[in-house]
């Protein structure tokens, strides 16, 4: 035996036992298995505090609107609606004078009340009616002119708007509303939920929204 077969002896390693690797691949389906659970835990985390988020807006718009006696305007922007966003959904409150009557699809001289909110990353609005209530992401948007003469903006927004009483005028219907949070993206500006598990569900949150009293609630499923 010559010096380089003894080397070559010295080092070879033994291959992988039948009992070793079943403990290795039980230990990637274990980590497999605690990261999807977690990664489960953070996006109902994330919904929850969307939702909370959202209702929180509701309720503000409508008591801006009771208590200044004013119309109010929560506007639902998608990326791309307003300026210096990136893929989040953000939501503003405005206060205005009156509702045009008829309504031409323009809001002027609004003011902006605080700032825009934006939704975490991972989360999206989505449009489509639930039980006959309808849906603000199912209208047309509506374009918001407000800021200062000096420096003035304008968003074109989907939008709920109340009236002094705290009711709902916009949309224009006799059915109350719905809005829906779901764990997704933006395409082109359009929310895309995710959709889970081969029967092609989607884990969201409603919201149903009175007309007359505009009372924010959770639909339980």
């Amino acid at each position: 035996m010559n010096l380089i077969q003894i080397h070559t002896r010295k080092h070879c390693r033994p291959a992988f036992s039948l009992v070793e690797m079943s403990v290795v691949i039980a230990i990637l389906l274990t980590l497999a298995t605690a990261g999807a659970q977690l990664l489960g835990n953070t996006e109902i985390q994330k919904r929850k505090a969307g939702t909370e988020l959202l209702i929180s807006l509701i309720e503000q718009a409508r008591n801006t609107a009771t208590t200044s006696r004013r119309h109010v305007i929560l506007a639902i922007a998608e990326p791309g609606d307003i300026p210096n966003t990136d893929e989040r959904c953000c939501l503003g409150i405005f206060k205005f004078d009156s509702w045009p009557n008829p309504f031409d699809g323009k809001i002027s001289k609004a003011v902006q009340k605080g700032r825009w909110r934006a939704l975490e990353s991972g989360l999206a609005i989505s449009g489509g009616n639930y039980d006959g209530l309808d849906n603000p992401l199912d209208a047309p948007e509506i374009t918001i002119d407000y800021g200062s003469e000096s420096k003035p903006r304008s968003a074109q927004v989907h939008a709920i708007a109340f009236n002094p009483h705290g009711g709902i005028i916009h949309p224009a219907s006799a059915n109350s509303i719905v809005m829906r949070i779901a764990a997704g993206s933006y395409r082109n500006g359009k929310a895309i939920p995710r959709h889970n598990g081969k029967n092609g569900t989607v884990a969201e949150q409603k919201i149903k929204i009175g007309r007359v009293n505009a009372r924010p609630y959770r639909i339980e499923e």
